[in-house]
């Protein structure tokens, strides 16, 4: 998992409330068995007209966007099953942010596991974010993990995360990581364990 301290980049605004995790990552694609490489199947069914090509009108497709790193997007984003598919897909595409004004819960969690932050903001906190892309889609927005700051033109805002997954982030250590500090101490545990284990024979 990569150290993230401050996210500074321009914003891809995907203004459409209630997203599941079924249009994020189509279910045709969980049958890879590899983390990597989902980015290209993020909202495949929404990024192609009826025809199959790709539709110039949606935002991943738009030239501007395509070096944005923040996705802003409606309320209730992630909702329905708790896919992993999602996250990495967002992930594996660019993004190291996502911003909404809730999320679901399960999908929270598994974003924050690999290292993509999800901020929650108020709606109207929401909305001036999309007036201002909308202005000018090259307006950067900076995000300190830090300080849990989000700043962008006027906007100046806290967010909320706890102190663990800050950690994490900052640090760029997963679960995973952070169990294997404790190696030596796993290790002793089992071997007294075994101790205490009656014999078969």
């Amino acid at each position: 998992m990569k150290k993230i301290k401050q996210i500074k980049s321009t914003m891809l605004p995907l203004p459409m409330s209630n997203v599941d995790t079924d249009q994020i990552m189509p279910k045709q694609f969980l049958k890879r068995v590899e983390r990597s490489g989902y980015g290209k199947y993020l909202f495949f069914e929404w990024r192609k007209n009826v025809d199959g090509n790709l539709n110039p009108d949606f935002p991943l497709n738009k030239e501007v966007h395509k070096d944005a790193r923040v996705l802003v997007t409606g309320a209730n984003f992630g909702t329905g099953s708790s896919r992993e598919h999602a996250p990495w897909g967002l992930q594996d595409w660019g993004f190291d942010a996502i911003i909404s004004t809730n999320f679901a819960d399960i999908f929270k969690n598994n974003c924050l596991n690999i290292g993509l932050l999800p901020v929650e903001v108020n709606a109207k906190v929401l909305e001036r974010l999309f007036e201002l892309i909308k202005g000018d889609p090259k307006t950067i927005i900076d995000i300190s993990i830090e300080n849990k700051l989000l700043v962008c033109v006027d906007i100046n805002t806290d967010f909320i995360i706890d102190d663990f997954s800050r950690q994490k982030l900052i640090m760029g250590r997963d679960q995973i990581d952070i169990t294997l500090e404790y190696k030596d101490s796993i290790n002793e545990f089992a071997q007294e364990r075994k101790k205490n284990i009656p014999s078969l024979d």
